[in-house]
């Protein structure tokens, strides 16, 4: 049986690690030296069914984590890994079998969890989940009808850099079919940039997840030939953390070749357009770090305006 979490814990647990931040205990930016300290991976409040937790968990009080209806979190999956012998988390998913690819992969970003190594190419089934929930892409996706697609990571492979923690962003759970000439252009700079951003403030709070406005049931086929929807769109949503003060940026594009290439503010668009396209709430536990007010006016932010994005 899956796990779920309660809305009530979740507020609980939010509103015990604002304070622990305001205090300078465990998860204070004091203590970790600007980085975001991920929790263990824990058992989730609410579980009925006695099983041993493995070493992945359900999404509990993390500031990337987007608002979810009471139904979907049984559909969220979280990954961890260790870096100098701390446990962090890695990513978390929320998942779509009828799909076959997640419908949003959310992270913190830092200077201190990339880590060190080379992109390991380990592209395989993810041994956490289901196994015939999950698609089946080691040998890349199959042509479908619409043509060929690549296998478009949700969270970069250069943003996980130490081996183990490399290997799970192969995880076919963690791939959409993109298309080739966006992949390794427009999408990838934009993912460069993000990484530099990372690098320039405490933590980076990141979602990426894909699109399907004007879906009309494109699909490629895994490896065992069952169908992989082909999203018509992605998106970012970033949240950017300098002590204690936040900002907030987005960006949207549709899954197709762009002539230029190049990232720029010009691109990009607040919060609150984001989730005027996509119907869904971003970062909805800032609310109760900074107040309804702080949060409104970090999400209605032009990022152009704002010198911490550059230009």
């Amino acid at each position: 049986m899956k796990k779920k979490i309660l809305p009530a814990v979740l507020l609980i647990v939010a509103l015990g690690a604002y304070l622990l931040l305001q205090k300078g205990g465990p998860g204070s930016d004091s203590n970790f030296k600007g980085q975001d300290p991920a929790p263990e991976a824990q058992d989730w409040s609410g579980a009925d069914d006695g099983s041993e937790q493995g070493p992945y968990a359900r999404p509990q009080a993390w500031l990337e984590i987007p608002a979810c209806a009471d139904e979907d979190y049984v559909n969220l999956y979280s990954f961890d890994m260790t870096l100098d012998g701390v446990p962090q988390r890695n990513y978390s998913l929320k998942w779509n079998e009828s799909h076959l690819t997640a419908d949003w992969v959310a992270y913190p970003l830092c200077k201190g969890n990339i880590g060190e190594g080379d992109r390991s190419n380990a592209f395989g089934v993810c041994p956490y989940m289901p196994q015939d929930i999950q698609p089946v892409i080691v040998e890349g996706y199959r042509k479908g009808n619409c043509g060929w697609y690549s296998r478009g990571h949700q969270i970069p492979s250069g943003d996980r850099r130490q081996y183990s923690a490399n290997v799970a962003t192969f995880y076919g759970v963690n791939m959409t079919p993109q298309d080739e000439d966006f992949n390794g252009g427009l999408w990838e700079n934009l993912e460069s940039k993000v990484r530099w951003w990372s690098r320039k403030c405490d933590t980076l709070y990141v979602v990426t997840g894909c699109t399907y406005d004007g879906y009309r049931g494109e699909y490629v086929r895994d490896n065992e030939n069952r169908h992989v929807a082909v999203p018509t769109g992605y998106y970012k949503a970033l949240l950017m953390r300098r002590g204690k003060s936040f900002h907030a940026c987005a960006f949207s594009f549709e899954n197709r070749p762009y002539e230029d290439q190049s990232i720029s503010l010009d691109m990009a668009m607040s919060l609150d357009e984001l989730e005027s396209r996509t119907g869904m709430e971003f970062f909805p536990l800032l609310k109760d770090m900074i107040g309804e007010h702080g949060y409104r006016a970090v999400k209605s932010e032009n990022p152009s305006t704002q010198s911490c994005w550059g230009r």
